[in-house]
């Protein structure tokens, strides 16, 4: 039986992939703010179980189970997410922080009820699709026609998407975003940039905020259509997806602070 921090590592896998980046093994040591050495370890054991395959050309990948583990594992802590902030009024960072311990708590009863009761929610608060309810999950930000804020174009009406969830501190991302208004289906538009900074200038309701590019690489947005709904764009965004790696790497530490929520991870079970 997976342990918690093996499903953790299989959801981290699966988002960095979905977003067209590189599952590589420094990343996955700060995001769970361990030594590569424990990374290889864990990586190793998925292998061995047959979850991912580590390949020193390719990287590494899930394989077709270790895929369906991690939208499992996605799906239950999505709609515990939704659970927590629609039924219990937990706002999105304190939802997301408890979603950790309730999601391996489901069970596929409860799970069931909890679909019925929230509508069928296709996203979690912060925009990403829900496994199982919204339709094909992996190519999610390639149907928005979704790009990294940090490459959207500057002047043309944009609508968030959704909130990375590959990130070091999570609570300090949302904390930020949420404070500036930058929620899903919020509209914004980028009014500038100063590459000197690595920063970027936009207008949320009305307000203007800076964002720094690698805290802006986490936001993904669309362009608008003329009906204010984003506009649907084909085969971009693993482009834009990897075009955005090296700015999301450039200057992380002075984006955010981490405080590594991760670190009740430490030991691998």
């Amino acid at each position: 039986m997976l342990s918690a921090t093996a499903r953790d590592y299989l959801q981290t896998i699966y988002n960095i992939t979905v977003e067209g980046d590189a599952v590589v093994g420094a990343r996955l040591a700060e995001t769970f703010d361990v030594s590569p050495a424990s990374v290889t370890e864990m990586l190793h054991r998925l292998a061995r179980d047959g979850y991912l395959t580590v390949d020193r050309a390719t990287g590494t990948a899930l394989t077709d189970r270790g895929i369906a583990e991690a939208e499992a594992s996605l799906r239950r802590h999505r709609l515990a997410e939704r659970f927590l902030c629609e039924v219990l009024g937990l706002d999105w960072i304190t939802a997301h922080e408890e979603a950790h311990a309730l999601e391996h708590a489901l069970t596929p009863t409860i799970e069931a009820h909890l679909v019925a009761v929230l509508g069928h929610p296709t996203t979690c608060p912060h925009g990403n699709p829900i496994p199982g309810s919204a339709p094909r999950t992996r190519d999610f930000l390639r149907e928005q026609g979704a790009l990294r804020l940090s490459l959207a174009p500057v002047g043309v009406p944009l609508r968030v998407v959704c909130i990375s969830e590959v990130v070091e501190d999570e609570t300090a991302l949302l904390r930020y975003v949420g404070a500036v208004g930058l929620r899903p289906r919020s509209p914004l538009v980028v009014t500038g940039r100063d590459p000197a900074q690595s920063a970027c200038t936009v207008e949320v309701q009305g307000q203007q905020a800076i964002l720094h590019s690698a805290l802006a690489a986490k936001i993904w947005v669309a362009v608008q259509d003329g009906s204010g709904h984003p506009a649907r764009q084909r085969g971009g965004t693993e482009a834009t997806a990897h075009a955005a790696a090296d700015t999301d790497q450039q200057g992380r530490a002075d984006a955010l602070r981490p405080v590594h929520h991760h670190a009740r991870m430490r030991q691998a079970s």
